[in-house]
């Protein structure tokens, strides 16, 4: 029990510091400073960031439920914390036994916390960002799952455990595009690029609701970030710090894509590949 508490303590203690890293990081890319008033560096700055969001007033559309409105981001947070307890631990009473599916099911379910979010909004805009967020967000998991599962096959395994073979390393780049899009990041941001169409689906939202929408997303990202090193690295922490920066020197560096191009690379080029890779991961087996 105390270990299922620290491990809660030291996720959110890792999310709120990696909004610091982050700013840090794009300060250095387009050389100008980051944080540095607040404390050593800009130690604290995500305490007081925190403090103020939450402070914030918390507006309720007409004829929206406020439950309703605040399960939503709710449901967002607790999947990012449930995908934390896939990973295999010390303490077998910990760890699932078919993890892999369980993940692929949490990875399914979130598309619904944004849907969500736009509907009980009770506005076209935040309505109309949902559906195009969803949209997306299935395009990018049919791939991958397809990824997922030959990383199954080959295992033998339903659990996500330590690994390190030559012939993943190869569709590593593969596999970055895949994540990429799925935690919209630059260049596949379109949810928070929506502002420029819809509004987009979190439109409505501030104060609290705001603050687990985002924490949901942050701490996604430090996961996919540990997965990375676990499927192809041997859970290396420098291989995790590593992919972490890459993730933050894309958003400095490249623009977002256009939402047709988008679709278009993943649907004609991505899926297919993916079918291919599942094939020969098959083939290799038998």
């Amino acid at each position: 029990m105390f270990l299922v508490f620290f491990i809660m303590l030291f996720l959110l203690q890792g999310v709120a510091y990696i909004t610091l890293c982050e700013r840090h990081l794009l300060g250095g890319s387009q050389q100008r400073i980051g944080p540095n008033k607040v404390s050593f560096f800009g130690g604290l700055q995500p305490i007081f960031d925190g403090v103020k969001l939450v402070k914030k007033e918390q507006l309720l559309s007409l004829h929206s439920s406020w439950m309703f409105f605040i399960v939503v981001p709710g449901i967002t947070f607790l999947i990012m914390y449930l995908e934390w307890f896939v990973i295999y631990y010390f303490f077998e009473f910990f760890t699932l036994l078919y993890g892999i599916l369980f993940f692929l099911c949490l990875m399914g379910f979130s598309v619904y916390s944004f849907l969500l979010g736009g509907i009980v909004s009770k506005s076209k805009y935040a309505f109309l960002g949902a559906v195009r967020v969803s949209n997306q967000s299935i395009s990018y998991e049919i791939i991958f799952s397809f990824f997922v599962i030959s990383v199954v096959i080959f295992w033998g395994s339903y659990m996500f455990v330590s690994y390190f073979s030559l012939f993943f390393v190869i569709f590593f780049l593969f596999f970055f595009f895949i994540v990429l899009a799925e935690l919209s990041r630059a260049p596949f941001d379109f949810s928070e690029g929506e502002s420029e169409l819809v509004s987009g689906y979190n439109v409505e939202y501030g104060s609290v609701s705001y603050a687990l929408f985002y924490m949901g997303e942050y701490g996604s990202l430090l996961f996919f970030s540990f997965l990375f090193s676990l499927f192809f690295f041997d859970c290396n922490f420098f291989v995790f710090y590593l992919v972490f920066c890459v993730f933050i020197f894309i958003r400095s560096s490249f623009p977002r894509f256009r939402y047709d191009m988008m679709m278009g690379f993943f649907w004609l080029v991505m899926l297919p590949l993916s079918l291919y890779f599942l094939f020969f991961v098959v083939v290799l087996i038998l």
